[in-house]
């Protein structure tokens, strides 16, 4: 049974990193991105551990109903190389927290689950900044 569109799905996105970016080992990096839905975002957490463990990111802009609004999280990348999956999961002021995985009966048109965002820790970016 497929679901009515009229009503717009609480989401997060991760703005930065991109997809694949290198980060430096032992640095501070900033996560950013946008949640939004229906009813005011009133929390967002980030995982950089594939959704094991989730930490409140902060709040840039005020909350709002129908808008998007920015977050930011201030990431102590790991000390060890290798590869990371971070993941944005938003909650609204009804309750609603962002489902873990996609609902099929919404078919292609609705993806409001998390996405991961796959980093690379690498010595070879010490030196950039982020």
């Amino acid at each position: 049974m497929r679901r009515a569109l009229a009503e717009m799905k609480l989401k997060s996105e991760i703005a930065r990193p991109r997809v694949y970016e290198a980060l430096a080992p032992n640095d501070v990096y900033t996560i950013s991105g946008a949640a939004w839905g229906g009813a005011e975002v009133t929390e967002i957490a980030v995982s950089t551990d594939g959704g094991q463990t989730w930490a409140e990111a902060d709040f840039i802009d005020p909350a709002q109903p129908h808008a998007w609004r920015r977050w930011k999280f201030d990431w102590l990348t790991p000390k060890k190389p290798g590869r990371y999956v971070l993941l944005a999961r938003a909650k609204d002021a009804n309750g609603d927290v962002q489902p873990d995985k996609h609902d099929p009966n919404h078919g292609g048109y609705v993806i409001n689950h998390p996405l991961p965002i796959e980093v690379f820790v690498d010595g070879d970016a010490a030196g950039l900044s982020a």
